[in-house]
């Protein structure tokens, strides 16, 4: 049987429903569009429909379709390093350079700068973001140099005040740092600050154990410097600021020198001869480890050991005569060593470091030992330590030139040549052998060769005196005035009922 025929004009109208109630058959509707619920929904508009006279298929009409979409929920996103503060650029980075200034800002900066310092100081630590151990040695750098780093008394401010200021009365509200008004006539010397403070205060103050706090002490000051020289602050110390940071870049080299060479001191030869014939570690080792002190753990260097080193180093690296001489001296049992008296160390004038032939010396006969080297110094006075006692004419022919100089030659390990510099300053003992050759004890400090002494650390904390007595009779006077205000008052109350 066959199937009846539809005809193509007369095809079936199909209605569509919405999407969000295609599997809700409750819902469903017989007239979508009709439906008074779905007034608000956004219609789409299909294809118009063509003529079914024309034998063409009719599609359907516009259909409205609910396109409300849910809210979708927003991710919670950590804000970047950056944006937070870390890893944000501080402005001491090695190739850090401030931003060029057009010729207003230029122009507003001799204004602010023609007046005084203390503007510059307050708008680099503005420009700066800088850290907290920072902050210290610069703040202690700044008071070092005069300025005062006290906390302000009274001068708090709400933050409704801080409202209504705008950034200039913000910055000074704010101020830290300020100059005495009998202090800004005073003449400036940049250089010799800096060289005091970084090589006399700040290893004393602080006390670096690493590098990189040399560095951060050294990189500051070198930074605010150039910060000054950048914005013409005073252009009449142009000169001595550009000698100021090249002393910044000297002492950044030299310093951690110095803290090495004084913990590594005084090396293997130096400590030898000081068991041997005096010092500060003669008879400290006890034969055959018969005492042992639970406070100190270290190796102690025995006799026979210390008698290997004196002889091998003046074997590889000293001359004819000294060793010859020691010898003599030694077979007799009349090695002495005496201690260089009016001196507080020596300077180093030349370092001589082991040849190949003294290496392979050593490697030959010695491989447990260090080759050694020659460093020649001069006798030096710590002018930050007090005058040696003297007579007056002793004091008057040093004073003229009359001074002896004297002269050392020590033998060191290379490792600790590689420390020396010439100009360098040791504190420290120095003994003479009576064989011709010197040595040095236990090392106390060690100095830059641009080691400065000034008395600006005595200044630190330092206020102006006054008469206290007169504060007293002040105060006695205060007391009496009011113990006669308080009797007439009582004079004048009547009695109470």
């Amino acid at each position: 049987m066959e199937s009846p025929e539809i005809p193509s004009n007369t095809s079936h109208q199909l209605r569509l429903r919405p999407l969000e109630q295609h599997n809700d058959p409750e819902t469903e509707q017989p007239n979508m569009a009709t439906s008074p619920g779905h007034q608000t929904s956004k219609p789409i508009e299909m294809t118009p429909s063509t003529s079914e006279a024309n034998g063409i298929q009719q599609e359907p009409e516009s259909i409205p379709v609910n396109m409300v979409e849910s809210k979708k929920k927003k991710k919670k996103t950590s804000r970047s390093k950056i944006k937070r503060g870390k890893n944000k650029p501080t402005g001491f980075e090695e190739y850090y350079v401030d931003a060029p200034i057009t010729p207003q800002e230029y122009a507003e900066g001799r204004e602010i700068y023609d007046v005084r310092i203390e503007d510059a100081i307050l708008r680099f630590q503005k420009k700066r973001r800088i850290e907290n151990d920072r902050r210290d040695i610069f703040l202690k750098y700044l008071q070092y140099g005069g300025v005062d780093i006290s906390p302000k008394m009274f001068t708090g401010t709400d933050q409704r005040d801080l409202k209504e200021m705008d950034s200039e009365g913000i910055l000074l509200a704010r101020a830290q740092t300020s100059i005495a008004q009998e202090q800004l006539n005073l003449q400036i010397d940049f250089n010799a600050v800096v060289k005091g403070y970084l090589t006399s205060y700040f290893p004393y103050y602080f006390n670096p154990e690493t590098e990189d706090m040399v560095k951060l002490a050294t990189v500051t000051i070198w930074n605010f410097l150039t910060y000054i020289l950048y914005h013409d602050v005073v252009p009449e110390y142009k000169a001595n600021i550009e000698e100021a940071r090249k002393s910044c870049d000297i002492a950044g080299k030299e310093l951690w020198k110095n803290q090495q060479f004084t913990a590594k001191g005084p090396g293997d030869f130096n400590s030898a001869c000081s068991t041997l014939f005096g010092g500060v570690f003669f008879d400290l080792y006890v034969e055959d480890n018969q005492w042992n002190n639970s406070k100190d753990d270290t190796v102690r260097m025995n006799n026979e050991i210390a008698r290997k080193v004196v002889k091998f180093a003046l074997a590889g690296a000293g001359i004819d005569r000294q060793a010859v001489q020691f010898q003599e001296l030694a077979n007799q049992d009349a090695l002495r060593a005496m201690r260089v008296e009016d001196i507080d160390g020596f300077e180093v004038t030349a370092i001589i470091f082991p040849d190949d032939e003294t290496k392979e010396f050593y490697q030959v006969h010695a491989p447990d030992l260090h080759p050694v080297g020659r460093m020649l110094a001069k006798a030096y006075r710590d002018p930050g330590k007090p005058d040696i006692d003297l007579s007056p004419e002793e004091k008057l022919q040093w004073e003229e030139g009359g001074a002896p100089a004297l002269e050392f030659d020590f033998f060191l390990e290379e490792s600790l040549l590689k420390l020396c510099y010439p100009g360098m300053k040791v504190i420290t003992s120095v003994w003479e052998l009576n064989c011709g050759f010197h040595y040095f004890d236990e090392v106390f400090t060690a100095y830059c060769s641009i080691y400065t002494v000034l008395a600006n650390d005595l200044m630190i904390g330092w206020k102006k005196p006054k008469d206290l007595r007169m504060g007293d009779d002040r105060e006695a006077d205060e007391t009496d005035d009011e113990e006669g205000k308080d009797s007439k008052g009582k004079e004048t109350e009547g009695p109470s009922c």
